[in-house]
């Protein structure tokens, strides 16, 4: 097996980075799938939330963003849920994340979202990670 070099350029990238390897090489498919529809959604609202800031979107577009958003989160509670992972730490957040993200009633609103969205990515993360860890038998690496 090869060993995953992160290539972010800070240390909160790398680790983050060295997170999803170390869960991924787990094996444990219902976890690692939910990483991945968590990180889109973090994804999403780091590209939103810029392009917003610097004047790239139009405030008309409030309802397209606000679905596509919410869709990104209804889809990774989904895959929690599914895969019976709906009660790990972070999955209630996420579901009154859902909330947060439909009742936006502006861009700015919706924009100011990211961080949060960004900070629940983490939580889940690293519930993920002791998931996935319990269900091998191994220990988390994680700090």
């Amino acid at each position: 097996m090869r060993e995953f070099r992160p290539g972010a350029d800070s240390a909160h990238g790398r680790e983050e980075e060295l997170q999803w390897a170390r869960l991924l090489s787990m094996g444990d498919a219902a976890c690692g799938v939910a990483l991945v529809f968590v990180q889109k959604l973090c994804t999403a609202f780091h590209e939103f939330a810029p392009a917003w800031e610097q004047g790239a979107l139009s405030a008309g577009h409030l309802a397209y963003f606000r679905g596509r958003l919410a869709g990104r989160a209804v889809r990774a509670l989904a895959t929690l849920r599914n895969n019976g992972l709906g009660a790990i730490d972070g999955a209630a957040q996420l579901e009154a994340m859902v909330g947060a993200i439909e009742a936006a009633a502006t861009m700015e609103e919706l924009a100011a979202l990211a961080e949060a969205v960004h900070a629940l990515g983490h939580t889940l993360s690293e519930a993920l990670e002791r998931e996935a860890a319990a269900r091998s038998g191994r220990v988390p690496a994680g700090p």
